[in-house]
């Protein structure tokens, strides 16, 4: 018997779902939604596999097949090889959610070539060909789900960020362009933006402000807290769910209200050059 929370409409029963950076925070929560609502999902991590098996066994707890693979998202081959053995296994994958990510917290003077090319082949460069590998299933099916996870500050822009925030906006680019050729299959393809969300950072030198709880960020976000994980995962559902079969290409803002307008530039403290 399997234990679900999740309402009929929001039924993914028989779906298998790949769920990158799945091992904690927002990857972690929208794998438990998902296989709440009745999904198999296999959890994509790179570093962390003790991590990523205690989300699978808390999926197994509810009674769920789950599956884990660890894969360096900016090594293609090695996605093109999950996505294979995916299908060779338990069938095709219905269901992707890109939600790793990079973030770095680096001025414009000091960001190297190679550190942008990592940020770009994370955060970017794996969506698509991630995609492009599980589309040919979805497309033959006439049904699939694909979420890209985007980031707030694309929309408002953030000092510090400029290869992240770059991707992030390369992220609602991508949607709309796959959305567009696989509309007709049955396919949707949509980003979800998640605002300021209360997680465990692995880089706390990339976060500035972390130390006291985001407390000036907060006071921007008009709902005056930080977004959970689940509230992130529960808007992930309904993309990846039959209650959203009219809507593809588009952004679904989880931000707890905060305007996509730039902050005044005022309030950015400007680096020496």
């Amino acid at each position: 018997m399997i234990a679900r929370t999740a309402a009929a409409p929001y039924d993914l029963s028989g779906r298998t779902a790949l769920v990158t950076g799945a091992s904690r925070n927002i990857g972690r929560a929208i794998a438990l939604a998902l296989a709440r609502a009745g999904a198999r999902p296999v959890i994509l991590f790179h570093h962390d596999a003790a991590a990523a098996a205690s989300v699978c066994e808390e999926i197994a707890g509810l009674g769920i097949t789950t599956s884990m693979f660890q894969a360096d998202l900016g090594d293609v081959a090695r996605l093109q090889s999950v996505v294979r053995e995916v299908e060779t296994d338990i069938g095709g994958i219905d269901i992707l959610v890109n939600n790793a990510a990079l973030r770095p917290n680096t001025r414009i003077t000091d960001i190297t070539e190679a550190e942008w090319d990592e940020v770009f082949a994370i955060n970017l460069k794996a969506p698509f060909f991630l995609a492009q590998a599980v589309l040919p299933h979805m497309v033959r099916q006439g049904w699939g789900r694909i979420v890209n996870v985007g980031g707030s500050d694309a929309y408002q822009g953030k000092a510090r960020r400029a290869h992240g925030v770059s991707t992030k906006l390369g992220i609602a680019g991508l949607t709309r362009a796959l959305a567009l050729e696989t509309a007709r299959f049955g396919v949707t393809v949509n980003t979800l933006v998640p605002g300021v969300i209360d997680t465990k950072r692995p880089r706390p030198d990339w976060y500035p402000g972390i130390e006291d709880g985001f407390s000036e960020r907060r006071l921007r976000i008009p709902m005056a807290r930080l977004g959970r994980p689940e509230e992130v995962a529960n808007a992930c559902l309904f993309l990846a769910s039959d209650m959203a079969t009219f809507t593809t290409g588009q952004e679904l803002f989880v931000t707890g209200g905060i305007p996509l307008v730039r902050q005044p530039i005022e309030e950015y403290e400007a680096d020496e050059f």
